[in-house]
């Protein structure tokens, strides 16, 4: 057996190589490109090579039966469009060392990767050594299921057809499982509220590069991990003005600092879960990269809602402070948005800007972003630090849900009778 082989994607230099191998001499380059070919070094030079790509196919359970469009006992099966694995070669003098099992190998892992459930692999009927090639699939844990029935020039392929099934298929037990133990893990590692979204409605209705796809391609589902009001009420404010500028001193309690950290360990602990779970997960993470709306991300995992002030509330907790997002290829159990008018009639976020920030649109407020100070930088000449103001959230801070000044009332899920939600 060969001791070093390299598996890797195959380049532009590759092709002389390539298009000396029996199974890749009628094609050029350019058509190459259009599939994914591995290749397989040993010894300074290619020894072998495997392709990966897409096809739709009939297939028969018999090796004799003549199938076409017209037959009852034709089986078509458009799941198979890819990936199709093929084109599997090994230079004679190279074989029986081990290199066409890491070729496969290679070739099943790449899909794996690829968020892939099933993998098929074909041997042409006219491969002479089709033998081998069906015996290095096989003893690679794919099984054969049927034979090819496309067509080819001049007659139908015949070739042999495997199939290999690369993860077990999810069920609704095992996501609503998961997503148990993620709320579990993100409530017990420093969040308040966790919530769960599909990407799906986000890669309709987000503009081009605010997707969840431009963060992570293959993502299915967000878990939003939210604090309330504890991490915003931080801030003790002092003003100083002048006649050209205006700086904001922002003093943090020592306590909320802490918390902050505390609370953040969550997003590190459920990314890092659901990769030993096997599964891709990317971070969106509290800060000024605007890729993805957390506004949109909590509303839709059913932590908060929007109010009158424009920033997500939760109906007991108050304004909410989103640690992170988390996204994964991984299928959960998805939370309902929440359906209550927690603001109700009240305006006081709205008085409490200074900038005009908010108008009247019918019976609601509409935030004007061009006027809002809420994210503005200043430097302070003294420290020469940039630093938030002048008003770094006024209208969030007057929110009063969440505190003891908020009169105690009972509020309804409008979608959820049965939810209510004790606000004092």
């Amino acid at each position: 057996m060969l001791k070093k082989v390299n598996v890797r994607i195959a380049d532009e230099e590759d092709a002389k190589c390539l298009l000396m191998m029996p199974p890749y001499a009628k094609y050029d380059f350019e058509t190459l490109a259009e599939e994914q070919v591995l290749v397989a070094e040993a010894k300074g030079g290619i020894v072998g090579a495997i392709s990966i790509g897409q096809k739709d196919m009939f297939y028969s359970s018999s090796e004799t039966e003549e199938m076409g469009p017209a037959h009852s006992t034709e089986i078509w099966l458009p799941e198979i469009r890819g990936p199709w694995i093929s084109k599997l070669f090994v230079l004679p003098e190279h074989r029986n060392q081990g290199v066409g099992t890491r070729l496969v190998d290679a070739a099943v892992q790449l899909l794996r990767e690829k968020g892939h459930a099933q993998a098929y692999a074909g041997v042409n009927v006219e491969n002479l050594h089709k033998e081998f090639s069906e015996r290095t699939f096989l003893s690679n844990g794919f099984s054969r299921i049927g034979f090819c029935n496309c067509a080819l020039t001049e007659h139908r392929c015949r070739g042999v057809l495997l199939k290999k099934t690369l993860m077990q298929p999810e069920t609704a037990d095992d996501n609503e499982r998961l997503t148990r133990e993620i709320r579990s893990l993100g409530l017990s590692t420093g969040a308040e509220l966790v919530g769960f979204a599909s990407t799906e409605d986000f890669e309709k209705q987000a503009p081009q590069g605010h997707k969840p796809s431009d963060i992570l391609p293959t993502a299915k589902s967000i878990v939003v991990l939210a604090c309330g009001r504890k991490l915003n009420e931080d801030r003790h404010y002092f003003y100083r003005w002048g006649p050209h500028f205006s700086l904001t001193y922002i003093r943090l309690k020592e306590e909320t600092k802490r918390g902050r950290k505390e609370a953040r360990q969550c997003i590190d602990a459920v990314k890092n879960f659901l990769g030993e779970k096997g599964f891709k997960a990317a971070l969106e993470a509290h800060g000024w990269s605007g890729i993805l709306s957390f506004k949109t991300a909590a509303n839709s995992a059913g932590v908060g809602v929007v109010g009158n002030g424009g920033f997500i509330v939760h109906p007991t907790l108050g304004p909410l402070n989103v640690l992170g997002c988390v996204l994964t290829d991984a299928t959960l159990k998805y939370d309902v948005p929440l359906k209550v008018d927690v603001c109700r009639d009240c305006k006081i976020c709205v008085e409490a800007c200074k900038y005009g920030a908010y108008r009247r649109v019918a019976d609601c407020f509409q935030w004007i972003g061009e006027k809002c100070r809420s994210y503005d930088l200043i430097m302070n000449p003294v420290t020469l630090m940039w630093t938030y103001g002048p008003c770094n959230s006024k209208c969030v801070h007057a929110c009063p849900i969440g505190t003891r000044s908020w009169t105690s009332l009972t509020l309804k899920d409008k979608e959820n009778p049965n939810q209510s939600y004790r606000i004092a």
